[in-house]
């Protein structure tokens, strides 16, 4: 199993990648808030998200799970599909 944290520019998308990923075999799903005291990962997840001014209202959230390697990809793609971000 791998551990993947992605960050989305709001729960509501990382909510609905969670719902997408129980399709697959992960394991220890968690959606969290991006701690505001963390700068080392909030400064670069905003600067990808500041494009959009109505975003800029929303915390960020990150999800955290272990998938199989064999639906790492897929997995990947999901979040890629759903303006998820790794760092």
């Amino acid at each position: 199993m791998e551990r993947i944290s992605a960050y989305f520019r709001n729960e509501n998308e990382a909510e609905s990648v969670k719902t997408k990923l129980h399709g697959l075999n992960v394991e220890d799903v968690l959606v969290d808030k991006v701690p505001e005291g963390n700068r080392t990962i909030l400064d670069p997840i905003k600067d990808v998200f500041k494009g959009n001014e109505k975003d800029s209202d929303h915390q960020t959230h990150v999800l955290e799970f272990k998938v199989s390697e064999s639906d790492l990809q897929e997995a990947k793609a999901i979040v890629k599909n759903n303006n998820g971000q790794f760092q």
